[in-house]
């Protein structure tokens, strides 16, 4: 959403064109505190700040915070499981800060199912908002134009559906796989492209958490959203609980 933002905002403003999947961050940083970002990905170097009409967008991962209440905010959602399993990709093959397995992956307070629970809990109770605007993973899949225009519409950008569907043709996986392929994403370590797993583009897949989730692994995230309410019910509100272990 990042990429396909980018491309909107460069034909809205005429930004000179250009992108990659590094260079994005100069036009929407990220917004993750100190120290938890490449220093170049940060909102002190936001390039626009000479053209007050280009909206200045970040994008973070943070629990929700009060500032969140006061600004127009969009947040987006995907199948808890799904987050796992990409996230787990991510730490082991792209980034190597994490050793063991995925079942091992998932039990991690700090990087697996307990954190990503607390993570949802805190926007539960502020998904009423005036100003927030909850889009999905799946509904992007499903119905791309209509998402990515409740998006933009959150963020407070106007667009015609012309300029969003060539966004979003600009931030195809096929297209973002051949950018990652020739820029890299601004990782500061090396990672193997030839592996699926260790690239930032890898599946783009609906549902695949099932395939790599074993059965244990799929009932501690149940059992963990389970005991968490708010968790449960920003899940269920937005189509997102996963469903029993099947046979």
């Amino acid at each position: 959403m990042r990429f396909a933002l980018v491309h909107l905002l460069d034909s809205a403003h005429d930004l000179g064109g250009g992108f990659d999947m590094e260079n994005m961050f100069g036009l929407i940083p990220n917004r993750d505190g100190e120290g938890m970002t490449q220093p170049w990905k940060t909102p002190e170097n936001y390039r626009y700040t000479d053209r007050p009409e280009v909206p200045f967008i970040v994008a973070s991962h943070l629990p929700w915070e009060e500032e969140f209440g006061r600004l127009p905010t969009v947040f987006l959602a995907r199948s808890p499981g799904d987050v796992v399993v990409s996230r787990y990709h991510h730490m082991t093959r792209h980034e190597g800060k994490f050793e063991g397995s995925l079942a091992e992956f998932a039990a991690d307070p700090e990087h697996g199912v307990p954190e990503l629970v607390a993570y949802l809990a805190s926007w539960q109770p502020h998904l009423d908002a005036p100003n927030l605007v909850a889009v999905t993973y799946e509904q992007l899949k499903a119905d791309p134009v209509d998402s990515f225009g409740r998006l933009t519409v959150g963020l407070g950008v106007e667009a015609e559906s012309l300029a969003l569907e060539a966004a979003l043709e600009a931030a195809s996986v096929d297209r973002m796989r051949k950018v990652e392929a020739e820029s890299g994403v601004g990782q500061p370590q090396a990672y193997d492209f030839d592996d699926p797993d260790a690239r930032r583009v890898r599946k783009a897949k609906v549902g695949g958490w099932r395939e790599e989730m074993d059965d244990d692994t799929i009932a501690l995230l149940i059992a963990e959203i389970e005991a968490t309410p708010p968790a449960r019910e920003l899940l269920e509100r937005l189509g997102l609980m996963p469903g029993p272990i099947g046979p």
